[in-house]
Formats: structure tokens, C-alpha cells, sequence
């Protein structure tokens, strides 16, 4: 594990959920995922609604399917979100597991 994971995971661990889940609600709107996915009160679009997914989804598929949707489905017509790494990823799974 590299140290800078190793810091987040640890921070996550510290920081009360609702401080990260408030931090994934700003990466939410910030990476745009509000144009095209609805979440209870946020965006709209054509993609599918996320107001749910936290109650069929663990937060490591939640993780994996930002990073790289095409490691669950191939055809996925979302694009990859590389660049959502370390605290705001984890922080926008447990947002969207909230």
C-alpha cells in the first residue's frame, strides 16, 4: 500500500462519515456527475438514478465503477473517472452509500 492511499484510508477512518459524505457531495457536483446522474435532490439526466445504489452496492463497486466502469460492464457508456483518487473517491462512495 502506498503511503499517500495509506493516509486517506486513515483519514476516512478519523473523519466522522457525514464530514466525508459532505466532501463527496462537493466531488459529485465538482466532476460533473450531476449532468448526467440524479442523486435524491442533486442532477438529473439520462444516466441512471444513484439515490439507491447505496443499498445495491458495496462502496469498493461504487470505488471501482468511478475509476473504471468498463471492469463491470464493457459496453459502459460512462466515461472512466481516473483522476478521482485517494479521499474524494472514497468520500463520493460513501456520499452515494449515504
Amino acid at each position: 500500500m502506498t503511503r499517500k492511499v495509506g493516509v486517506c484510508l486513515l483519514a476516512a477512518a478519523i473523519i466522522a462519515p457525514s464530514a466525508c459524505a459532505s466532501r463527496g457531495k462537493e466531488v459529485f457536483i465538482r466532476e460533473g456527475c450531476v449532468i448526467c446522474h440524479r442523486f435524491r435532490e442533486l442532477g438529473s439526466g439520462g444516466a441512471p438514478d444513484l439515490s439507491e445504489v447505496g443499498t445495491r452496492r458495496d462502496a469498493a463497486w461504487i470505488r471501482i465503477q468511478i475509476v473504471n466502469p468498463e471492469t463491470h460492464d464493457p459496453a459502459a457508456r460512462m466515461p472512466a473517472f481516473p483522476r478521482v483518487t485517494g479521499f474524494d473517491l472514497w468520500s463520493l462512495a460513501a456520499f452515494l452509500r449515504g
